[in-house]
């Protein structure tokens, strides 16, 4: 008997497709299509395509009307504000439990990679946009600390968050001076960490999310 990584199943490929469509901007945010749309766009079969809308709805990120379309989430100013208002609400009781259990060596780890990408981010050009370049220390930082709490449906209302935070930066323009900004915040929650204080990790998370939104929203 043949044995290996079982094929994936097509509504998971469709998921995927649908999705990878949406963020190279072959599908629009904000826009209306049919299913035939999809079907054309994704190479995939209906019947697949169908079972994807209902994980891809559940998920936020379209709304399905009977017999006028799909409508695609807009990466609104209250989408970012219900995003990181639901993101501080999981991150500061995170960030607790990481402050008290994660081991010396991984904060340590997590503080090396940052202080080497903000050595690369001073070397780039100041009109650069590293929005995509920073979404893996990003996804380590946040994920890390929220993934520390172990707890199965927090996991799946943060990777749903995820996925917000991804539609919010189709629009968003980040420098290299407010990516540098930023980590510098992720490096103080990190110190607070460290010394296992986590009071002080809670209040400075939650002030890197504050700031965050802001950034998100052309505040700061």
């Amino acid at each position: 008997m043949k044995t290996g990584t079982p094929k994936k199943l097509l509504s998971e490929t469709a998921y995927q497709s649908i999705l990878d469509a949406l963020f190279s901007k072959q599908l629009p945010f904000g826009s209306r299509m049919s299913q035939k749309d999809l079907e054309r766009i994704t190479g995939t079969a209906v019947g697949p395509i169908r079972d994807a809308l209902k994980v891809l709805e559940a998920d936020g990120i379209v709304k399905v009307h009977p017999r006028s379309g799909i409508e695609v989430v807009t990466p609104s100013a209250e989408l970012v504000r219900s995003t990181f208002q639901f993101r501080t609400i999981i991150e500061r009781a995170a960030v607790k439990q990481f402050s008290q259990h994660a081991r010396s060596q991984d904060i340590l780890d997590l503080k090396n990679i940052h202080l080497e990408e903000i050595n690369r981010l001073k070397g780039c050009d100041p009109s650069s946009d590293q929005t995509l370049l920073v979404d893996k220390i990003e996804d380590q930082f946040h994920t890390g600390i929220v993934n520390s709490l172990q707890n199965e449906l927090i996991d799946i209302s943060f990777r749903r968050l995820h996925l917000m935070v991804r539609v919010i930066k189709t629009t968003s323009f980040l420098s290299p001076s407010t990516v540098i900004t930023s980590l510098e915040e992720h490096l103080k929650v990190l110190d607070a960490c460290e010394k296992r204080d986590s009071d002080l990790a809670e209040n400075l998370i939650g002030e890197h999310l504050m700031n965050a939104l802001s950034r998100n929203l052309g505040l700061k």
